[in-house]
């Protein structure tokens, strides 16, 4: 079965991989449309350099709507950005959203968000129907207090917490679980035939190569291959809650499972994965975008 799949990305060049690695399977994900957010101006650039690997890989149907930074609660310090929405130089992606998603049958639609949920919690917000035509949520965060606050909740707390309460499937993938899975020296020595091919893999391996860190993070790729290779992780149902009102602790994603309480689960979070499979899926399907596989 192919699924709908809707990608909610920053502009990281690992985002950027993981929308290349979305397009290779169209037997089992589909991408529908591509929404950005960021701070600032963060969104715009993320939406410019999707459309351009979108581009490059033959898909400028797949629509891209940039987000306008903003958090559902914005800090006096957004004023401008508050501006930016009226002079219509970015807008709020949650119609386009809800029309896309709705477009598609109950249950079918899956939603990849790597970065802050406010595009998602904003659509969830708008269209009260619209949860019931989701299959589920991937997101990235960090879940309990050793690791602190996770930047993606951290970011917008409020849109992390409507998410999940919306009843919506929601599956956790901690950074802490997936830091291993890197794009190191070696995987990128085996991808360096890419370069200088004109193809988005080519665009992809470069991407990382000029991200200028060493073993750069493929996060945003592994949250996509937890839907296209499930059987590579392992996980336990939990029950998440975000803290909004602490001073020190806003945004701190905090896991509550069961116990006396017995509290319904409402995330899937996984807590260990294959790094070596990872690594050859991401591989792989970089291989078929350049069409050497």
């Amino acid at each position: 079965m192919t699924r709908p799949l809707l990608l909610d990305l920053t502009g990281a060049p690992q985002d950027m991989v993981a929308l290349v690695m979305a397009m290779q399977v169209p037997d089992m994900l589909n991408p529908i449309a591509v929404t950005t957010g960021g701070h600032g101006a963060q969104a715009r650039q993320a939406a410019d350099l999707a459309r351009t690997v979108l581009h490059r890989a033959g898909r400028p149907d797949i629509p891209v709507h940039a987000g306008s930074g903003l958090a559902l609660f914005p800090a006096p310090g957004a004023v401008m950005a508050q501006a930016r929405v009226a002079r219509g130089e970015c807008e709020f992606p949650a119609p386009a959203i809800i029309r896309h998603v709705m477009a598609h049958p109950a249950d079918s639609v899956s939603i990849c968000c790597t970065g802050a949920l406010t595009n998602v919690a904003l659509a969830l917000l708008q269209e009260p129907r619209l949860g019931a035509h989701l299959h589920g949520i991937v997101i990235l965060a960090d879940a309990g207090g050793g690791e602190g606050r996770d930047r993606n909740i951290h970011a917008d707390p409020e849109a992390a917490a409507i998410v999940l309460a919306s009843g919506v499937p929601v599956t956790v993938l901690p950074r802490s679980c997936v830091a291993r899975v890197t794009a190191d020296a070696i995987w990128m020595e085996r991808l360096a035939l890419l370069a200088g091919r004109g193809c988005v893999g080519g665009l992809a391996h470069q991407l990382l190569r000029d991200g200028g860190t060493v073993d750069a993070p493929l996060a945003a790729a592994v949250a996509v291959i937890s839907l296209l290779c499930p059987q590579l992780f392992g996980g336990r149902l939990a029950h998440l809650a975000v803290e909004c009102r602490g001073e020190l602790t806003r945004g701190m994603l905090v896991s509550a499972d069961g116990g006396a309480d017995n509290i319904a689960p409402n995330a899937f979070m996984l807590h260990g994965v294959n790094v070596d499979a990872c690594r050859e899926v991401a591989r792989d399907l970089l291989l078929h975008a350049a069409g050497m596989a």
